[in-house]
């Protein structure tokens, strides 16, 4: 059965060309990127987990078993994704920082979708991952697996450095997932921007910060998030 991230990603492709082009950061097992549907697909992963001298069989596809920073730096820029998925490290330094190279592999109506930007407790917000559920079953008795590291720290970023950039969060039917695209979004005031600006401590921008300003991350539906990113491609 197919994940939510492969649901989501080809529902995406649907409206795209059939020549689009998907790179996937952070592909581990394949278990998403094997079940996106582009026609021309790149992997960037420090070490896949899957046999890959068989994958490599297939002329769509193309694998780079190396960091994101490298590929990024090897990349020829004027090829340019349609759709990019960001799943790599769980820290918001690299997460930021794939997803400001992936801008400039992108064109206007491409999409990009950022993995584990909605934590889902204190425990999965911390950037260890051995120690965030050993602390949540500890603490809790919980043996929920769920972990999302401090991600979630690029949504202020990009309200703050990207206005021209829309976004909305996926907050139902599988992980949260924000997806972003090019489109300017409604003016704020300058108070609002200097108040974001200021306010990129962060080291402060803890669970609590993330609880009392999830409205910010623009949360909605699966539905209500892909049908407003669809129609606005459309246009």
């Amino acid at each position: 059965m197919i994940n939510y991230s492969a649901r989501r990603l080809n529902k995406l492709l649907e409206t795209m060309s059939p020549s689009a082009r998907y790179l996937e950061i952070g592909v581990e097992t394949g278990q998403t990127f094997f079940d996106v549907a582009a026609s021309f697909k790149t992997a960037v992963d420090p070490k896949f987990l899957f046999d890959l001298d068989n994958a490599q069989h297939s002329d769509s596809s193309k694998f780079f078993q190396i960091t994101s920073d490298m590929f990024f730096c090897m990349i020829d820029t004027s090829l340019k994704y349609d759709l990019v998925f960001l799943d790599g490290l769980h820290s918001w330094e690299q997460t930021y920082r794939d997803f400001c190279n992936s801008l400039l592999v992108t064109h206007d109506k491409s999409v990009i979708v950022l993995d584990d930007i909605f934590p889902s407790d204190v425990f999965s917000c911390n950037r260890d991952q051995v120690e965030a559920l050993l602390m949540r079953q500890c603490l809790t008795s919980d043996p929920s697996i769920a972990w999302h590291g401090d991600t979630y720290k690029v949504i202020p970023l990009i309200r703050a450095f990207h206005p021209l950039l829309s976004f909305c969060t996926i907050i139902s039917d599988g992980n949260p997932q924000a997806i972003v695209w090019r489109s300017k979004r409604e003016c704020e005031s300058i108070s609002s921007v200097h108040s974001d600006i200021g306010s990129l401590n962060m080291p402060s921008l803890d669970y609590l910060w993330f609880l009392k300003n999830q409205h910010l991350y623009n949360p909605m539906s699966e539905i209500e998030a892909l049908d407003l990113v669809i129609q606005t491609l459309k246009q």
